[in-house]
């Protein structure tokens, strides 16, 4: 446990403690400037602190995860957003698995944090196909109830939860699916904002967790040419941690 605990601090670079200390600040100045209550900001402060710590591989990520969650969940669930309330309790069930498997994948390198794995191009056609066959539906489900915007809010839960699993797997797609789903939200929040619906501090914290997704996506991508990684296979197993 002390050196898990030590690897948490190791590998970290200027500009990503300077960026890091940025996004928390910013996330935490957008809720008081929302009025938000003290479970929100804790929830918009932890949310940023897992996804940052995520991508540096850092297991300490789930800890915040765990506090997030079903924070989120709870207010979610006050405001009425019962999607928002399935989708993190769903992030809630799925920190344990991705726990355990980053526990169990630890890199030799404390400055990775875990070993990454990528998809090969058969396995991204096999992601692509399984997304695309489940918006589909989705949205003609959302369009029925009324829903605003059916077809980007199809897209935005659909390709969390495949982006969540790939989370679990440590594969580099998941950053693209974090980054599609970031992007939506700041094409629905724009749009609302257009025709006054929308509020210009929800855009902003969108465009900043895109912004973060795209920084993470080439810290990954960096990781991967570095080492070489193989594809991951279907069959393939992963060594524990020695």
């Amino acid at each position: 446990m002390k050196k898990i605990f030590i690897e948490q601090f190791i590998g970290w670079r200027t500009q990503e403690i300077l960026w890091l200390v940025f996004s928390i600040f910013s996330i935490t100045a957008l809720s008081i400037y929302w009025d938000d209550t003290p479970l929100g900001i804790i929830a918009a402060t932890t949310g940023m602190a897992y996804t940052i710590l995520a991508g540096k591989g850092k297991i300490s990520c789930f800890i915040f995860g765990l506090i997030n969650t079903p924070l989120y969940a709870y207010l979610a669930f006050k405001s009425g957003y019962y999607g928002d309330l399935t989708l993190n309790a769903y992030y809630f069930i799925m920190m344990f698995p991705g726990l355990f498997h980053w526990l169990k994948n630890r890199s030799q390198d404390p400055e990775e944090g875990i070993k990454r794995t990528k998809l090969s191009n058969r396995g991204r056609l096999i992601l692509a196909a399984l997304c695309i066959g489940a918006i589909i539906p989705t949205w003609a489900i959302l369009k029925v109830c009324g829903g605003a915007q059916p077809l980007c809010d199809s897209a935005t839960n659909i390709l969390s939860i495949a982006a969540m699993i790939l989370t679990v797997r440590r594969a580099i797609e998941e950053w693209a699916l974090w980054i599609l789903v970031n992007a939506i939200e700041v094409f629905m929040w724009y749009k609302a904002w257009l025709i006054g619906q929308g509020n210009v501090s929800i855009l902003l914290m969108w465009l900043l967790f895109l912004a973060n997704g795209v920084y993470l996506l080439c810290l990954w991508l960096r990781i991967e040419k570095r080492n070489n990684l193989k594809p991951l296979h279907a069959k393939q197993r992963e060594e524990p941690q020695q």
